[in-house]
């Protein structure tokens, strides 16, 4: 059976001191990033919107046509 309490001082004598393992880092700024009025976050904005729009439009009439040659039940769904 290992001789753990000579394993742990060994550790704590081999082991680097926490000035050499450590080191201070400097506080980061706030962003002196300005807001723009560019629309680029707006468009962001409506490109997922559509995307979103899309994407349920999509997924229903999947849902519908697969309901209508009966590969899924709606009684499982809901």
């Amino acid at each position: 059976m290992p001789d753990f309490e000579a394993l742990v001082r060994h550790q704590q004598t081999s082991r680097r001191p926490a000035t050499e393992r450590l080191k201070v880092v400097e506080k980061l700024s706030i962003s002196t990033q300005t807001p723009t009025n560019d629309g680029k976050n707006l468009s962001t904005f409506f490109f997922g919107l559509i995307g979103g729009l899309f994407g349920s439009i999509i997924g229903t009439a999947i849902i519908i046509y697969l309901s209508a040659k009966e590969f899924i039940d709606l009684k499982m769904l809901f």
